[in-house]
């Protein structure tokens, strides 16, 4: 029975990074390739076990930090934007770029966002793992915001990264391509720190504060939402136009589409449903709104993604994908 149960709580861990990969393949199968989906996704599972290995020296990093601000700050862009986005990035210019099926930018970022897909998910069940009797309300909190947020990650990793392959200055994106994610990724962590330092008692107004970090990461999440969406919304077009001598340029099926419009439908409903009752609750019930509010965000914009179209044949003059 523990072993049943632990089996219980990886799947339940792993399911969301699931959900975002099967959408991610069945759109891109044909077009990036079924090696180097494998391959990003061990790197990514990889980029997670290197962060983990210089824990001890992340924390000893973030040690001399002053409580407050200042652990806040440090903790979230020391002790996990810098090195996590840092090791993907990484992974993404020396393995994956070199890799002999990854011919065109549109293959770079796919691979970042399964990059992300991978730490994610190892991520996720280190975590559940760890959390004992509320591994559920854990899992569920972290599937709607933490899991989705590696993939936006991903996803601003990987427009630069295909600008840069494209030879849209290449300099400029590739360093754009690590500097954006980070910025990104410690601006999310960080309320979310600032909410954990409330409880040592060095804030005069921790009321004030808690309400200050919450409109921060809403509007953390919103712009997170916003960009993801545009980003794919064009990525979408742009990796089925044809980018040079690629001998690997396939539209998905559209059987395979599909059922990812009807489920983004219900994502856009069901999100924004919970989204307005939390902010219903907001000036009420603060906790209770935040926690309807901030994780209705990104299934929403992920619901938004879901219900893209490809083009309809890859023809250069192709621009904008159509939404139903």
């Amino acid at each position: 029975m523990w072993v049943l149960g632990k089996l219980v709580v990886i799947g339940f861990a792993l399911f969301p990074a699931v959900v975002l990969t099967a959408f991610l393949v069945s759109h891109y199968r044909k077009r990036i390739g079924a090696r180097l989906i494998v391959r990003t996704l061990v790197l990514g599972a990889m980029s997670g076990m290197l962060v983990l290995s210089v824990a001890r020296l992340l924390s000893q990093a973030t040690s001399f930090a002053a409580p407050g601000f200042g652990e806040a700050f440090a903790g979230a862009f020391i002790g996990a934007a810098i090195p996590e986005e840092v090791v993907k990035f990484l992974l993404l210019y020396f393995i994956v770029r070199e890799h002999k099926d990854c011919d065109s930018g549109g293959d770079l970022f796919c691979a970042a966002m399964l990059i992300g897909l991978g730490f994610a998910g190892l991520e996720n069940v280190l975590y559940l793992l760890g959390s004992g009797e509320h591994w559920f309300n854990l899992g569920v909190m972290r599937g709607l915001l933490a899991v989705p947020a590696h993939t936006v990650f991903g996803c601003v990793m990987g427009m630069f990264a295909a600008r840069a392959f494209r030879g849209q200055a290449p300099t400029l994106n590739w360093s754009l391509a690590l500097i954006i994610p980070v910025m990104a990724h410690g601006l999310y962590d960080f309320p979310l720190m600032m909410w954990a330092e409330l409880s040592s008692g060095q804030f005069e107004r921790p009321d004030v504060i808690w309400y200050r970090m919450f409109l921060l990461l809403i509007a953390v999440l919103a712009i997170c939402g916003v960009a993801v969406y545009a980003i794919c919304r064009h990525e979408l077009v742009e990796i089925f136009t044809y980018e040079g001598q690629d001998p690997d340029l396939h539209l998905p099926e559209r059987w395979a589409v599909r059922p990812w419009r009807l489920l983004g439908a219900v994502f856009v409903i069901s999100s924004a449903v919970i989204g307005l009752t939390g902010l219903c609750y907001v000036h009420s019930n603060e906790l209770r709104g935040a926690f309807l509010l901030a994780p209705s965000v990104f299934p929403h914009a992920f619901g938004w993604i879901m219900r893209l179209r490809p083009p309809r044949e890859t023809a250069a003059p192709a621009r904008v994908a159509a939404r139903g």
